[in-house]
């Protein structure tokens, strides 16, 4: 196809700088002899390349009948298309596919631009009053033969066509030519190099020029493969679970409407008053000060019980010093309890500046919170807050201190490894007395 594109550029170049004008479109006997003297008439056709288009039992048949196939193309080779028949029953028709080979190519898509352009020219040659009439023979000769050679290798393109619509227009495209610039032609009126392709051309035509073959070629529909037909089987029936899904997703919502609907008429028809939550929070308030205000009133608190006993007690006995004798002595055994506790946790407080060492000090400074920690305690403090107070900053030391016990109970490095040359060397030794004994 480039090469096609390619000479046909060039071709409508030269065009436009040898005819005077392009929308004119008038060509001389001149023009139309330098065309042809240039492109069909410098290599002469080779009737072997078209050998196949012969008549014989060898040439293929431009199309047969077919059984059908279970949804895969039947041949290899072939372009598959079904039809109707007159019956209404379906008809399977095969079409060769043959082919170009690249040598083959090469040559004929050249010839063919050419012959094409020369007959596309030949249709407005402009002839003169000096064109004698040999000149006119010559161009009706050169019309005829590149239409031939047109003709033949329209031909060979229409087998090598690998789908329908290909042959379609190869096989219009073959009409036109024989009835057009082809009809007429004899092997007395072609040049010499190409009388040879008459015979081959009349036998193609005999095979692929008739109405019942372009009728055919061009209407027929490829048939569906295996995969086609399963993705078409496919496509159908998720449309019809589509269309299901849908129905029944309409129907469904169709219900649900009609139960809300119901179920609003249902609750209008109650007349049930719906409380709020802060209404119900203001009755449950209002209930309990009700239920407080009935215990009181009936005095189940056991109110008068308890302000007789208290009306019963004399309280001028609390002032006689005999009474308070035990909370004295209650309260200088208090006295004595927390001067120990204050005198021992001072001396554990003096743990802070045992050493200089900053190392040892970092680590027993919790011991240095103990003085005076408990000379202002809040006695009036629940029991559980108390005791965390007490024991807090008296356990952090304790065991701030017996960690650094520990550190220096423990050998160091240095002594260890010295521990373990001593060893070796006193293995050393007796195995050496063992040795040097007489």
């Amino acid at each position: 196809m480039r090469a096609l594109a390619a000479i046909l550029l060039w071709t409508f170049a030269s065009a436009a700088a040898q005819a005077d004008s392009i929308v004119q479109r008038a060509y001389t006997w001149q023009q139309l002899d330098q065309l042809w003297s240039r492109t069909l008439a410098a290599a002469s056709p080779d009737p072997t390349r078209f050998s196949l288009l012969g008549a014989g039992a060898s040439a293929p048949a431009p199309s047969r009948d077919v059984p059908p196939s279970d949804l895969g193309v039947p041949f290899a080779g072939d372009v598959v298309g079904e039809s109707a028949n007159p019956q209404g029953a379906t008809s399977v028709h095969a079409f060769p596919v043959i082919p170009l080979s690249a040598d083959d190519a090469s040559v004929l898509m050249r010839r063919l631009a050419w012959a094409e352009i020369y007959l596309g020219r030949y249709r407005y040659f402009a002839p003169v009053s000096t064109d004698a009439a040999d000149t006119l023979t010559t161009l009706s000769a050169r019309q005829y033969a590149a239409a031939l050679e047109a003709y033949l290798i329209t031909a060979r393109l229409y087998f090598s066509a690998d789908d329908l619509p290909g042959k379609c227009v190869r096989l219009t495209r073959l009409n036109e030519i024989a009835k057009g610039p082809m009809s007429g032609a004899t092997a007395d009126a072609l040049p010499e190099p190409w009388r040879p392709l008459l015979p081959i051309a009349q036998a193609t035509r005999d095979k692929l020029g008739t109405d019942v073959l372009a009728k055919l070629v061009c209407s027929v529909q490829p048939v569906r493969g295996r995969a086609d037909t399963v993705k078409l089987v496919e496509t159908r029936v998720q449309e019809k679970i589509i269309t299901a899904v849908r129905a029944k997703v309409d129907e469904t919502l169709g219900l649900m409407n009609a139960k809300a609907t119901e179920f609003q008429t249902l609750v209008n028809n109650m007349n049930v008053p719906i409380k709020s939550a802060e209404v119900i929070e203001l009755e449950r308030v209002l209930g309990n000060a009700q239920a407080n205000m009935v215990l009181v009133k009936e005095d189940q608190l056991k109110a008068a019980a308890t302000i007789a006993a208290l009306s019963a007690v004399d309280l001028s006995t609390l002032n006689q010093p005999t009474s308070l004798q035990e909370f004295q002595n209650g309260k200088t055994k208090l006295a004595t309890v927390v001067d120990q506790i204050n005198s021992v946790m001072t001396t554990m407080a003096t743990l802070a500046q045992v050493s200089n060492d900053p190392a040892l000090s970092a680590q027993l400074a919790p011991c240095a919170a103990l003085q005076g920690a408990y000379s202002a305690l809040d006695l009036s403090r629940d029991t559980g807050a108390l005791t965390a107070q007490i024991d807090g900053p008296y356990e952090a030391c304790i065991n701030q201190a017996r960690t650094v016990v520990a550190q220096f109970q423990q050998p160091s490095l240095e002594k260890t490894q010295m521990a373990a040359l001593a060893k070796f060397v006193r293995q050393i030794s007796e195995a050496y007395l063992l040795t040097v004994q007489p």
